[in-house]
């Protein structure tokens, strides 16, 4: 006896229902053909993952939600809220206060930061580094989330910058490799100095 699954006429990612009568109980051929044609005549993402994932095309359950979160990341990478969607959200939002749970759920409410962690972010903002733009000019930077901010580069750039020695068409070089004390100078120098 062949495997059944039970398919939903209109599927659940446009809004279907678990109400018998939007379910169709199908082979795993036939499901897999159902989100084909579904995939066809849409375009909907979901049902491509359905298809592929239901006929054999996509191996194992990482496979198919690295596939998922790809094609998931890919709508909302970049999506910028229109002033009214802002405005609609904050409205929402106003005068709503954080439960004692939702607050222990944030990671460091109401905690202050040690003093070594202090300590180890100033040393990594005080490390002198050579960064070469895109363009193929070099700067000499003693802070770099600072050249970040002035260059527009984001949150995540000083990290990766960091990490793999390049972000975004930027190659950075650090040129210091001992950490900065309170007499090194490197907190007093100047902010950015063309080499």
């Amino acid at each position: 006896m062949k495997q059944k699954h039970k398919h939903h006429i209109i599927p659940k990612h446009i809004g279907g229902t678990d109400s018998p009568d939007n379910i169709v109980e199908l082979t795993i051929e036939e499901h897999a053909e159902a989100h084909r044609k579904l995939f066809e005549e849409h375009g909907r993402w979901q049902d491509e993952i359905a298809w592929k994932s239901l006929s054999g095309m996509l191996g194992g359950k990482k496979a198919i939600m690295k596939e998922f979160w790809k094609e998931n990341g890919r709508r909302t990478t970049g999506y910028k809220m229109s002033e009214y969607q802002k405005e609609q959200s904050r409205l929402a939002n106003k005068g709503k206060k954080l439960t004692e749970e939702h607050k222990a759920k944030i990671v460091g409410w109401g905690r202050k930061q040690p003093q070594r962690q202090k300590d180890l972010v100033a040393d990594a903002n005080s490390m002198k580094w050579v960064v070469e733009t895109p363009e193929g000019n070099k700067e000499r930077v003693y802070n770099l989330n600072e050249f970040a901010r002035k260059h527009n580069l984001g949150t995540a750039w000083q990290g990766n910058a960091i990490r793999n020695g390049h972000s975004l068409g930027y190659r950075v070089q650090r040129v210091s490799q001992t950490k900065s004390t309170a007499t090194s100078g490197y907190r007093t120098r100047g902010k950015n100095l063309t080499l």
